[in-house]
Formats: structure tokens, sequence, C-alpha cells
């Protein structure tokens, strides 16, 4: 493996932009030559965020045609991961991909196996797992501070999509793939199996709504409930329509409960006053999270060494899309129990 990894940004919309290019300029194992994307304006914008260093292709085509690179990062909507991935892995180019990794389990099964078949890493921005705070709430947990995890209750509560309202693509299912329980949904789904230390989701129920976005076809509301092997279970509260934002995570265990509200993780002990648990400072909150970027380019670098090492993630990103295609089957019959199939 080459000392620096040379790659391309396909797709160069605000997460790219904000999120991802800032990571790879302060990490010396990377370097991003190439943008790829249809847009002539979001060419001309990554023309200057890179100083006249990033070149410009308006398709991925014309882009491996001219450049030599070992990986590209695909930050397109989700409608367009699955083309990338199967055009990149069959150049032998090592992929990270936003979430979600597909627009439904088939796809993202053969994601997987484009990636596994030509022996490159594929791994998928799972970015709140660097988190200060999700990372100090899984110490506390490792450590037993409230025993057992059993549940893990989730809010997260927008005013709107992220990038806007009523104009942006993620409103659109044929790019998006579904609503606010793809774009938020998925990052409850991965945090809440790592908070319950692991284990695979069985079950699910759902109810979905459009409270604010009507006219859009995908929902912007979402309560879905969640059990797991060995009666663990999770609540999932996901809208666009808050009149604020906010994010709260809950974990009760066998002697106490952990909360992740406002960056802050407070531990509450069965018959003991309430305590903070230390967590490093983190960056303000917003949509683009580029200070935990810098932890999953920690996690690419590895895999690109050993793809098999990414293996987790994959299985990770596989179950958030089969609990997700379940949840939507649920809420179609009404918020019936609908197995989790994989």
């Amino acid at each position: 493996m080459r000392s620096l990894l040379r790659g391309a940004l396909i797709g160069f919309g605000g997460v790219a932009e904000r999120g991802h290019l800032p990571g790879y300029r302060g990490d010396p194992r990377f370097e991003i030559r190439a943008i790829v994307d249809p847009d002539p304006a979001a060419r001309e914008r990554a023309t200057r965020a890179g100083s006249g260093g990033l070149r410009p292709y308006p398709s991925l085509a014309a882009c491996l045609g001219s450049e030599s690179l070992d990986f590209v990062d695909i930050a397109t909507p989700p409608s367009e991961h699955l083309p990338a991935i199967e055009r990149a892995a069959a150049a032998r180019l090592h992929v990270l991909v936003e979430k979600p990794l597909a627009l439904t389990l088939e796809d993202a099964l053969r994601a997987e196996r484009a990636a596994r078949d030509a022996g490159v890493a594929l791994l998928v921005v799972h970015n709140w797992h660097h988190a200060p705070h999700f990372r100090a709430a899984l110490e506390a947990l490792q450590k037993g501070a409230i025993g057992a995890a059993q549940e893990v209750e989730f809010v997260t509560e927008r005013t709107e999509p992220a990038g806007g309202g009523a104009g942006s693509w993620r409103l659109d299912p044929k790019i998006a793939g579904g609503g606010i329980l793809v774009d938020h949904g998925w990052h409850q789904l991965y945090l809440a199996r790592a908070l319950l230390g692991g284990r695979e989701p069985r079950s699910v129920q759902a109810s979905i709504e459009r409270r604010r976005f009507g006219a859009s076809s995908v929902e912007d509301t979402a309560l879905v409930r969640v059990r797991y092997q060995g009666g663990a279970r999770a609540r999932l509260w996901l809208t666009w329509a808050a009149p604020r934002r906010r994010t709260l995570v809950e974990v009760r265990g066998e002697s106490g409960v952990l909360r992740v509200e406002h960056g802050e993780v407070v531990l509450a002990a069965r018959g003991e006053p309430e305590r903070p648990w230390p967590s490093e400072r983190d960056a303000p909150d917003d949509s683009y999270h580029a200070s935990w970027f810098p932890g999953v380019l920690d996690a690419f670098f590895e895999a690109v060494r050993e793809p098999a090492s990414a293996a987790g993630n994959q299985r990770e990103a596989l179950l958030c899309r089969a609990v997700i295609d379940a949840a939507y089957r649920s809420a179609g019959r009404g918020g019936s129990e609908v197995a989790v199939e994989i």
C-alpha cells in the first residue's frame, strides 16, 4: 500500500465541501486529487475550495480515464451510490461512501459483493460513532456504569431536512430512498446496536407521517420500535417538523440510566444523584460534523490496509437497511410487527 493514498471526491455538496474535504486536508495519509460532479457550479466551487489543486470532472468515467487513484469518496445523493461503487470496484479502487449504503437491501448486498469480489475496501461513513459524547457513553457502558443495557431511546428533532426544505433532494424518494427514517434513522440504528452491546435486531414496529412537508411523498416524521435479541429494545423518534433542533439519547440499564444531550453525558445510577461522565469537548452541532470525520478516516485507512477489517461496518450498514425496509413494511401494515430479514 502506498504511504499516500490518492483519491477523488464523487459529489461536491455540503457534506463533501464542509465535512469531508477539511478532514482530508489535515491528514497526511490522503490526498484528494479530483472532484466529480455533473453540476458546473459545484465543480467551480470545488476548484476554488481546492485553490486550483482539485481537478474537476463531470463524470466518474471521465475522472477514471484521466487520474491514477487509490480510492473514491462517494458523497452523492443515495440513488447514485450503487452505480459509483460498482464502477469503482471494477477499477480496483477502495470506496468510502456516505450513508445510506444503497436504496434497498438487495442493492446494499450487491455493493458489498462488488467490493468483496474486487478485493477492495468498502466503508460506510458511520460518523456518529466518532462523536466524543457517544464514545464516552459507550465507555461508560463497557465499564458497567449502569449494568447491562436493556433499552435505548433516541429523539432526533429537526426543523427541516439537512441542506434546506421544500427543494431538498431528501424529499424525493427516487433519489433519497425514503425520508427522515433513512436520513437520520440510519444513524440511530447503528448507534442503538452499539449501545446495546452489538445485539442483532429481530423485529420492527413503525408509524410514519408527513406533518410539515405534505407535498412530498416521503415521511418527515417517524416512530420506530425495534426488538433485539435477548429482549433488548430501542425506541426511535424522528421528525423534520420540530420547532427547534434537538438530539437526545437515553440508555436504560439494570442499575441506572445514561443520558446524552447537548454534547454531554450524564449518569444516573440507581440510588445516587446524577453526575456527569467525562467527555471530550465537541465542536458546535451542525449537519456536517467535520470534527468527527478524522475518526472515519482512521477506520478507512485501516480498511484499505486490510479490506476484511471493514466487515463489521458493512454488517452495520446491511442491518440498518434491513431494519429500515422492515419499518416501511410495518408502517404500510398499520404498525404491525415485522421481522427483520437479512
